[in-house]
């Protein structure tokens, strides 16, 4: 008997594989991190956050070994064959705006 991953479509929550590169600061609290990903056509972008944001967090202490996987959680508003369009839910730029990015659909895991 096999197992049926979801189909991830418009609208779902998810979770974009990334990397967290390294511990940047204890202040705010929890912490910031920096974490890497790249997009769809191979543009590397690096995101500063709470570790909170990332993942779970748990993972994510100034302890930690870096680089070390995380997830990145996002939403999906497109998906066009194997490509999807999301938006980040809780990290913003300095103007408060959510990125978006085109990545993989197989770099996106549900929530």
């Amino acid at each position: 008997m096999s197992v049926v991953e979801p189909v991830l479509a418009e609208g779902d929550d998810c979770a974009l594989s990334a990397t967290a590169v390294c511990w940047l600061a204890d202040e705010p609290q929890p912490g910031l991190v920096l974490v890497e990903l790249t997009d769809v056509r191979g543009r590397p972008y690096q995101l500063v956050a709470k570790s909170a944001y990332f993942d779970d967090g748990t993972e994510l202490t100034p302890t930690a070994t870096y680089p070390r996987p995380t997830l990145v959680p996002c939403t999906i508003d497109h998906v066009h064959h194997d490509t999807a369009t999301v938006t980040t839910r809780w990290i913003g730029d300095r103007h408060g705006e959510p990125f978006v990015f085109d990545v993989p659909l197989a770099a996106l895991t549900s929530r």
